[in-house]
C-alpha cells in the first residue's frame, strides 16, 4: 500500500502542475508528516523527494528545509542513515512525554525508554536538527511531573521542542472518560503554572519562544511552520492534505483508497475549496501570525491587502491594549500579544478574528 500511495502522489503532482494551480511558485521547505512517514521504507521517500525537486522549482535542495515526522516506536539507525542520504536534514520525534505514566494516559504505544534511544538514534546519525513534541497539561499532572519531562528532554539536545497543552476533542476517549467524570485535567490555575514552567524551563535552558507553542535554539526555528503561521502559501499532497494558494484554500480526499483511485483517473483529487473574501483573509493571517512573538507587521499586511492594521480595528486595540493582553507599537508598525495575551490567547484572538 506504500508504494501505490507514494505513486499516486507524485502522479498528484503531475496533475496539480498541468492544472497550473502552482504557476509561479517556488518552494524553499518540504515537510513530510502525517500518520506515521517512518514506517515508510526510505526508498519511496527518496524517489518521492526526487520527484518533487525535479517538477517543481525550488531553492537549492541543500538549503531547503527538509522535515519528516517521526515515532519513536519506528526509529531505527537503518532507516535514519537512508532518509539522511534522500535530503531530510530535520526530524520532528513525537514523543508527547517521557514518563510511561503519561505515555499511557495519552495511549501511545511507545515507552519513555524507547523516546529515549529514538532520539539519540537520530542524533547519532549526525542529524543535529531534531524536534520534540511534547503535551502537558496531562490529568493529574503537577509540576515536578513536568519538570521532569523538560529535563529528560533538554538532555537529549533537541535544536527544537513544540510543547502543546492537551485539547480533548469531541469523540476522543479523553472526552468519553470526562463526560463520565472520571478523569479530571488540571484546572485554570494548574494549567497557567504549568505553562508558566515550561516557558521559564526552557528559555532559562537556552530556547527561544518564537511561537505560543515552540520554542528554538538560535537559527533552529521552524521555517515551514513560519510560513503558515505568516499566512504564507503551501502546497499540501496526499490523502487529508490541504493546500493554500492565490488565496484558495484546497482541500484533498481524506480516504486513502478513494484517493488512489481518484489519482488512477487522471483526478487530482481536490474534494473541494474555499476562497474567503480579502477582508476574512486579512482577519485570519493576522490572527495567526499573532502566535509568533514576534508579532505581526502592519505593513506587510496592508501590502498584502490593502486594509491598515490600527486603522481597521481602531479601538478595539486600545481596549485589549488597557487589559493588558496585546501591545500595539504604531511607530514600529508591530502589533503583538503580551506574555498574559499568550496565555489567554484564543480568547484575545477571539475578539479579531
Amino acid at each position: 500500500m506504500a508504494k501505490s500511495y507514494i505513486e499516486a502522489i507524485k502522479k498528484q503532482v503531475i496533475l496539480i502542475i498541468d492544472q497550473g494551480l502552482t504557476k509561479g511558485l517556488t518552494f524553499n521547505t518540504v515537510y513530510i508528516g502525517g500518520g506515521t512517514p517512518s514506517l515508510i521504507q526510505a526508498e519511496l521517500i527518496s524517489e518521492l523527494l526526487e520527484h518533487l525537486f525535479l517538477q517543481f522549482p525550488t531553492v537549492s535542495p541543500k538549503d531547503m528545509e527538509i522535515t519528516i515526522e517521526c515515532n519513536p516506536e519506528s526509529v531505527t539507525g537503518s532507516w535514519i542513515r537512508k532518509v539522511k542520504k534522500t535530503g531530510i536534514n530535520r526530524i520532528s520525534l513525537g514523543v508527547q512525554d517521557l514518563s510511561d505514566r503519561g505515555l499511557g494516559l495519552l495511549g501511545r504505544i511507545h515507552t519513555s525508554k524507547e523516546a529515549i534511544d529514538a532520539a539519540r538514534i537520530i542524533k547519532d546519525q549526525g542529524l543535529s536538527n531534531l524536534s520534540l513534541d511534547l503535551i502537558y497539561c496531562l490529568p493529574s499532572q503537577d509540576l515536578d511531573w513536568l519538570e521532569n519531562t523538560l529535563t529528560r528532554a533538554i538532555s537529549l539536545d533537541p535544536a527544537h521542542i513544540s510543547a502543546y497543552e492537551l485539547t480533548v476533542e469531541p469523540g476522543t476517549r479523553f472526552a468519553r472518560k470526562m463526560k463520565r467524570k472520571t478523569l479530571k485535567l488540571p484546572d485554570q490555575d494548574a494549567s497557567l503554572a504549568l505553562t508558566r514552567l515550561v516557558e521559564g524551563f526552557l528559555h532559562s535552558h537556552g530556547f527561544f519562544q518564537y511561537e505560543i507553542s515552540n520554542f528554538s535554539r538560535p537559527d533552529r526555528e521552524c521555517k515551514h511552520n513560519i510560513n503558515y503561521w505568516t499566512g504564507g502559501q503551501y502546497l499540501g499532497l496526499g490523502c487529508g492534505a490541504v493546500s493554500f494558494i492565490n488565496g484558495i484554500r484546497y482541500f484533498n480526499i481524506k480516504d486513502l483508497d478513494t484517493f488512489i483511485k481518484r489519482i488512477e483517473r487522471d483526478d487530482c483529487a481536490i474534494e473541494y475549496q474555499e476562497k474567503l473574501d480579502n477582508e476574512a483573509r486579512f482577519r485570519e493571517t493576522l490572527v495567526m501570525w499573532l502566535r509568533m512573538t514576534s508579532g505581526a507587521k502592519a505593513q506587510v499586511l496592508e501590502e498584502r491587502f490593502g486594509i491598515d492594521l490600527f486603522t481597521y480595528y481602531g479601538p478595539l486595540l486600545d481596549r485589549l491594549g488597557e487589559k493588558g493582553v496585546i501591545e500595539a507599537d504604531k511607530g514600529s508598525g508591530t502589533l503583538k500579544l503580551t506574555e498574559r495575551g499568550r496565555h489567554i490567547s484564543n480568547y484575545v484572538l477571539s475578539y479579531l478574528v
